[in-house]
């Protein structure tokens, strides 16, 4: 490889970099919930608009992975961040659940051509540079924390303009919502190993080597989908939990922001403190912290039960970080977007299953009741998902997650 393929490979990886800060640059996200409540939708029509949106990303997650694998990845990149423009544009004139139900077809078609394939352009670009596993870790620490930090500033931004008002909230969402697409344009093509085998073949080759060949791999697939849903559900109970303890909207976009500033900083150290404190403390702490943000926020209220909810914030920078290195580390690129698509499925089926149950128990029990259920639920799979996974990498004696 010459000096100006690897220049442009070093680009690559900076696009990416500006790719994710503005996919992740989401004005309205922090007051969302309350917009959403404004138009008159209850918390379980909430929820069910957001496992509606995972029920679209799971139908188009493998095929589009698998299209970003045998297709392209910067095709595929290309077409999700137009969706994904589309969707925040029609959210302009969606006034109702059936019309919100469109704008989270759009977008969830945008994000299941674009989860994964951004990352696999990261780790393809890495992989032809030579870069070690200590690069590699840096790398996508350094992806983690542009996201983070974009939804931290953006989330200032956003609250800030929806105090004044959501109408303006939205056409800033518009606009910053186009920039993927035209950063997404400016990408290279990685030269890679393509799959050659027919669909059939390739799809057993797949699901072999994920869920059969090692059961390392596999703990750490089914780890990877656990934690990140238990991050998740917190997500949305966030601003329902500001608003039943009296918190003003005006600091709606100051708490999301920090919130999301606590996951960039985590995610730029996770590679320093597996060095340190080892892979198994770390993995350990992924599965206890959102126990304590779930138990935390239960029995505290007002500021208190705000400081219990960054556990979930500092798990989720060690998980993302960890976790989905650790799989892409096992992982051919000639399958790596099919790969990271099949996490994403499994993860949005997840919520589809037990998204409108929590906003059912919300409304009719209450945010506590959720709560202690959301704490006693994952505690349960600490001990079902998590022990296994340590469990084998003691048998394995390996210091590291992704050691092969």
């Amino acid at each position: 490889m010459n000096e100006k393929d690897q220049e442009n490979l070093r680009k690559n990886v900076l696009k990416v970099y500006i790719f994710a800060f503005f996919w992740m640059f989401l004005i309205l996200i922090p007051v969302i919930v309350p917009y959403f409540l404004r138009l008159g939708l209850t918390m379980a029509q909430v929820f069910q608009l957001q496992a509606a949106f995972g029920l679209v990303v799971a139908i188009f997650e493998v095929p589009s992975g698998y299209l970003c694998d045998l297709w392209g990845r910067k095709k595929t990149l290309v077409i999700g961040a137009f969706f994904s423009g589309l969707g925040f544009t029609w959210l302009n004139f969606a006034k109702n659940f059936e019309e919100l139900l469109i704008f989270e077809l759009l977008i969830g078609l945008g994000l299941s051509l674009m989860s994964g394939t951004d990352f696999s352009i990261l780790y393809d670009s890495l992989s032809l540079l030579k870069a070690d596993r200590s690069e590699r870790s840096k790398a996508i620490s350094q992806y983690q924390f542009s996201k983070g930090i974009a939804e931290a500033i953006a989330s200032v931004i956003g609250g800030m303009i929806a105090t004044i008002s959501f109408q303006n909230a939205l056409y800033a969402q518009v606009l910053c919502g186009w920039f993927p697409f035209f950063v997404a344009l400016s990408m290279d093509e990685p030269k890679r190993e393509m799959m050659k085998d027919g669909h059939k073949d390739n799809l057993k080759k797949i699901i072999k080597h994920l869920f059969f060949e090692d059961k390392l791999t596999l703990l750490i697939f089914i780890n990877l989908v656990i934690w990140g849903l238990s991050t998740f559900c917190a997500v949305w109970i966030f601003q329902k939990y500001w608003q039943e303890n009296s918190i003003s909207l005006a600091y709606f976009g100051f708490l999301w922001g920090g919130y999301n500033l606590v996951v960039a900083l985590v995610s730029r150290k996770v590679h320093q403190w597996e060095k340190l404190v080892g892979a198994i403390s770390l993995l350990i702490a992924v599965g206890i912290l959102p126990l304590v943000g779930y138990l935390g926020m239960a029995a505290l209220s007002g500021w208190l039960g705000v400081i219990a909810g960054l556990s979930f914030q500092v798990g989720r920078g060690i998980h993302q970080v960890i976790l989905k290195d650790a799989l892409n580390w096992r992982v051919p690129s000639e399958f790596r977007a099919t790969a990271n698509s099949l996490t994403s499925l499994f993860f949005r089926l997840g919520f589809f299953i037990i998204g409108p149950g929590v906003g059912f128990i919300i409304d009719r029990h209450g945010l506590s009741k959720a709560l202690y259920t959301l704490a006693g639920g994952f505690g349960l799979l600490f001990l079902l998902v998590l022990i296994p996974l340590i469990r084998e990498l003691k048998k394995s004696d390996l210091e590291t997650i992704p050691a092969s």
